[in-house]
């Protein structure tokens, strides 16, 4: 079931919707719901990682990607101590990444829907949406956790050319197929990448993790972070490397999307009224580009005029 709405009004009446009967009308206590906001509806790959668009998981691209990152901006990655933060720093940045910016506010979101951001000159001309994601808390870790660490590495696997594939290696749940999966070499290699940051990680990963998404809570460690109550879904594989897990495909407990539709007839007044409630750009990102942003418009000044 998808949602229109027409005001920030009949957005809350949503939420409420969706906060007591869920996505398919049958709320579980044992989930959370988060937020994303789009400008405009992407169809079948909104909600989607920008690791996934054009090639960037073709080949070695992405390990290729983050290494040169590393490389090129070691200063920038100096404080991060493992290789989820450095795709959270990735990500801050606007690289493509295996991660995908999510909230548990939904204001915040509509307002990132509805922002038209100076420096990417946004279409204004079309349907905005936030995706609202209903996530089992058996699906949500913390920054730390080995899953977290086991699907943040899969960024950085390079072993051959034939990309880190799941398919054709048999696996059972009794103890002699889990042993049989991490002798395999691909995950062997795994394993000791995700041992450069954690020595003491036991050699023993299961298949179904891989092949899964996770909701991940992160260090706090920024402003915008704490001030988005931002969280990343982390989404492992398909089968292989190349192909990122789905909603559809996800090995983990079930994760439901739906979408809250905002017309482009309205976006102006919504706007004004998060206006009302608050959310300005200087709140929302509480550092120099918020806060430049936020002084050219209340100067009257367009953000194109202010940011030649």
């Amino acid at each position: 079931m998808e949602y229109e709405i027409k005001s920030t009004a009949e957005y809350i009446e949503c939420l409420k919707d969706l906060s007591k009967h869920g996505i398919d009308g049958c709320r579980n206590e044992k989930t959370n719901l988060y937020y994303r906001g789009e400008p405009e509806d992407y169809g079948e790959t909104a909600g989607q990682p920008g690791i996934a668009r054009g090639k960037w998981l073709e080949g070695n691209n992405e390990s290729e990607l983050f290494r040169e990152c590393e490389r090129r901006l070691s200063h920038e990655f100096v404080n991060c101590k493992s290789t989820f933060e450095k795709l959270v720093l990735m990500q801050h940045y606007g690289l493509p990444t295996r991660i995908l910016d999510v909230s548990l506010d939904p204001l915040q979101s509509l307002f990132f829907a509805l922002y038209l951001d100076p420096k990417t000159k946004t279409d204004d001309s079309k349907d905005a949406v936030v995706l609202v994601y209903e996530v089992p808390k058996d699906s949500v870790r913390n920054y730390h956790s080995d899953v977290v660490s086991v699907i943040s590495n899969i960024a950085v696997y390079h072993f051959d050319d034939d990309a880190l594939s799941v398919k054709d290696m048999s696996y059972s749940n009794d103890q002699w197929g889990r042993e049989k999966f991490n002798e395999e070499d691909p995950i062997r290699h795994l394993i000791h990448e995700i041992k450069a940051e954690k020595p003491y990680f036991s050699n023993w990963i299961k298949k179904d993790n891989m092949e899964s998404i996770y909701c991940v809570h992160p260090l706090l460690d920024n402003p915008r972070i704490r001030s988005q109550q931002g969280a990343f879904l982390l989404f492992g594989i398909d089968g292989d490397k190349h192909h990122l897990a789905t909603l559809e495909s996800n090995k983990g407990p079930e994760i439901r999307m739906t979408k809250i539709r905002i017309p482009q007839y309205v976006k102006t007044q919504i706007r004004e009224e998060l206006n009302l409630l608050g959310k300005t750009i200087d709140t929302v990102y509480p550092d120099w580009t918020g806060v430049s942003d936020y002084f050219a418009r209340f100067y009257n000044k367009s953000p194109e005029e202010y940011y030649r």
